[in-house]
């Protein structure tokens, strides 16, 4: 589909010094790529009263250049008209668009969407997926019992891709939740949403013990328990007519999440080699010269990087050092911080799948997102802003297009604790923004040329980057509060400094060799496995900082 012109830098003005001696008489070059944009002016031109003759030519097929010629009548001066037939152009364009994502929206929503199986590890993959899934029943007017509890509202979304219906016609989430100790999906199990859930899609140690905050024992209980799980797995997904991939959610420092967490990892790329895999990883509080409460979080850490390095399509970092601090700022009481940090989280894993839920022309399964993404493996670790940051949030006032991607430009927007290393020049390697809400094609293309003009995002020196913005619709279930929202997914290269921090403090610990026999007691060959795993994680941190370079291409 064509793109709207701009007239401040597509039209090359070719006969300037006769245009002041007779304004009637105007030929300019067109610079654009789609040649039919000549015919579509021409005709709209030739409706005006005032215009006397118009034509166009293409110079050369291979350039993108559109020869335009104008005789106006009446002395009215050529350049007003063709300014007023460009504005037509782009109203014409606009509603062309419109008609278009509308034609789409039907066609996708009887056609082949994606569906994603999601997979819950640990305490803190458990929290964040019971979130998720409060949060999607919202948005497609589910019940919690699974029964929908409004009329459809001529919704068109794909309640498929994370529900299934079963024989009495309630949807079940395509939701596997495993935990190595019973307390956190016993609460899920006995929550109001008790009956939502696939009771044969949870897997529970039968022990109850748990992974004691040890990736080792929980790689090593992963390994034992893995025929159960997969079990389940095969299963949900031999009754899943177009399954895409699976969608991990898991915490990288404590247990259950990091070491079971990365053996189902490893497992799925070779039981389903041809399906994609998303994470959504929850990074450790992390800040220089502080202890963790727990004090084999460094092992944990690097150990589970590795194998997020290795394996998965695309990584989703969940940065709790920076969730914390928005919490902090928006939430003060420790209860309703711990509360909102839920919803950050959950808003974050909503709006990154609604272009799939509630499709539009663009990114409508999960490879259209993660391929331009995470386009330069090992680096497929995607950092998350959101505005804004509370629904209804009464201190935005305002939420046009432009001042919704200026927030989320803006560092303090970003749910990252990255930092500008010294002497590195950091960029970005790719950026993808999903905007909902009542928006017209032309503030995008507009705010994008302000973005450009002000040099808002540097990219790598080495490629063509660019913001890519994609629209899709809200849900028709909930309640509008602001206009539009917005979700920044962006490739950095500064994600280098929260590997650094994990690898500083891991090495720390590798040097006193402190609390190594708790790991040793599961595993004897801890210490290969966590020397591989440095030299993994030191080489990603090298792979980002190279790709700061103009010379990246041949460095790699």
């Amino acid at each position: 589909m064509a793109k709207p012109l701009d007239p401040e830098q597509k039209v090359e003005i070719l006969n300037a010094a006769s245009l002041r001696t007779d304004p009637t008489n105007l030929t300019v070059i067109l610079h654009e790529e789609d040649h039919t944009i000549g015919n579509s002016l021409k005709h709209i031109l030739c409706q005006m009263p005032d215009v006397e003759f118009c034509g166009y030519n293409v110079p050369h097929p291979l350039e993108d250049k559109i020869l335009v010629r104008l005789q106006t009548k009446n002395g009215i001066p050529a350049a007003d008209l063709l300014m007023k037939g460009l504005e037509e152009l782009e109203h014409v364009f606009a509603s062309i668009r419109k008609k278009f994502d509308a034609s789409y929206s039907t066609f996708t929503a009887s056609g082949m969407p994606s569906e994603i199986i999601a997979i819950q590890f640990g305490q803190c993959g458990n929290q964040i997926g019971d979130a998720f899934w409060r949060a999607l029943c919202a948005e497609h007017g589910i019940g919690s019992n699974g029964v929908p509890i409004q009329s459809d509202l001529d919704a068109k979304d794909l309640k498929r891709v994370f529900f299934y219906q079963a024989d009495d016609e309630r949807y079940v989430p395509r939701a596997v939740l495993v935990d190595l100790e019973p307390r956190v999906i016993n609460g899920i199990i006995t929550s109001d949403y008790r009956t939502l859930y696939n009771m044969e899609n949870i897997f529970m140690s039968r022990s109850g013990g748990g992974a004691g905050n040890n990736f080792a024992s929980g790689y090593k209980q992963g390994r034992e328990a893995q025929e159960a799980l997969f079990d389940i797995l095969e299963r949900e997904a031999e009754n899943s007519d177009y399954l895409e991939g699976f969608m991990l959610c898991h915490a990288i420092a404590g247990g259950t999440g990091s070491g079971m967490g990365s053996h189902a990892l490893e497992k799925i790329s070779d039981r389903f080699p041809k399906k994609l895999v998303q994470t959504y990883s929850v990074f450790p509080v992390m800040r220089k010269g502080e202890a963790s409460d727990v004090v084999v979080q460094p092992y944990n850490s690097i150990l589970t990087l590795a194998r997020l390095i290795e394996h998965p399509n695309c990584v989703v970092v969940l940065d709790n050092t920076a969730l914390h601090r928005i919490a902090s700022e928006n939430a003060p009481d420790s209860n309703s911080s711990f509360s909102h940090i839920n919803s950050m989280v959950s808003r974050i894993m909503c709006a990154s799948t609604a272009t799939l839920r509630f499709p539009g022309a663009m990114n409508t399964r999960l490879i259209n997102l993660i391929a331009p993404l995470a386009a330069y493996p090992p680096m497929r670790f995607i950092q998350t802003g959101f505005t804004p940051l509370r629904e209804g949030d009464a201190t935005v006032m305002k939420t046009s297009v432009g001042d919704v991607l200026r927030r989320l430009l803006q560092p303090k927007s970003m749910m990252s604790s990255a930092v500008m290393e010294k002497g590195i020049d950091h960029c970005m390697l790719s950026a993808l923004a999903i905007l909902q809400g009542r928006i017209d094609p032309t503030e995008i293309y507009s705010s994008l040329a302000k973005i450009k003009e002000r040099r808002d995002i540097k990219f790598a020196p080495w490629g063509s980057g660019s913001l890519n913005i994609t629209q899709c619709r809200r849900s028709p279930y909930l309640p509008v509060t602001n206009r539009v929202s917005g979700l920044m997914l962006c490739n950095h290269t500064n994600a280098a400094s929260l590997f650094q921090e994990s690898l500083n403090q891991c090495e720390t610990l590798l040097k006193k060799k402190a609390y190594l026999d708790q790991f040793l007691k599961e595993d004897p060959d801890v210490l290969s496995m966590l020397s591989d795993a440095v030299e993994r994680v030191r080489e990603t941190v090298q792979t980002y900082r190279n790709a700061t370079k103009p010379d990246f291409i041949e460095i790699n």
